[in-house]
């Protein structure tokens, strides 16, 4: 059985160009009038990192059997994803807590044990891993993963060329419109860049395969191209 992961993300920033607007010599007396316009371009890269988060979940009667059991969980799964090459100091801890769990009948009400989480984070720097790491994860007794997103390490080079392309749409439309309002674009007076764009959107759906003899948990994950927007 087979579960697919997809990432889609949009960064986005819309450049807002404001132009004065010349006017033939006969005009030149009038005051001077501005245009604003809006450019947007978008470039594409590689995603060549990944971040997650794998989880232990334990349900005990004590604080420190609930630590204790999944303690000896997490140390053998960070040790497995050591193994395939991500670096101790790229896995983090992102969660740790216990808490009452509580037990309701129509007489009374009263805990029923305690449960345990521990979340390690996890910074994948080579994306070719993620498959086995999350694999590995749930073969040594992790029970969640959360988070899963690819990522380009340095948008910069990409940002850059995104920007230049929106400045460029920008002006070109100043000067589409000023030609058909019969007068020229001079200066740039102001010049605004705004961030956005989508959140990154996630698909998961994680499970154990089920069969006779418990079957293998194969999750493939492909990194969709990052988009950048300006």
């Amino acid at each position: 059985m087979q579960r697919h992961i997809k990432s889609v993300a949009l960064f986005g920033v819309l450049i807002a160009l404001v132009s004065v607007l010349v006017a033939p010599a006969a005009a030149q007396d009038m005051p001077a009038n501005t245009i604003t316009v809006f450019g947007s371009a978008e470039t594409a890269g590689t995603p060549d990192q990944a971040t997650l988060e794998l989880g232990v979940d334990t349900f005990t009667t004590s604080v420190s059997e609930a630590f204790e059991t999944s303690n000896e969980t997490v140390r053998k799964i960070v040790a497995e994803i050591v193994a395939l090459g991500v670096a101790e100091e790229d896995i983090q801890t992102a969660n740790l807590s216990v808490y009452s769990t509580t037990r309701y009948t129509p007489e009374v009400r009263r805990s029923a044990g305690l449960s345990g989480e521990q979340h390690r984070a996890l910074l994948v720097r080579n994306v070719d891993l993620v498959d086995d790491i999350i694999n590995t994860g749930i073969e040594n007794g992790a029970t969640s993963l959360y988070g899963l997103y690819f990522s380009v390490s340095d948008p910069a080079p990409l940002e850059t060329i995104a920007r230049e392309g929106a400045v460029a749409q920008a002006r070109a439309r100043a000067e589409a419109l000023a030609g058909l309002l019969g007068v020229q674009v001079g200066e740039v007076v102001a010049i605004r860049e705004d961030f956005g764009g989508s959140v990154p959107i996630l698909y998961a759906d994680v499970e154990r395969a089920q069969g006779g003899g418990g079957g293998a948990f194969v999750a493939p994950a492909k990194p969709a191209s990052r988009s950048t927007s300006r």
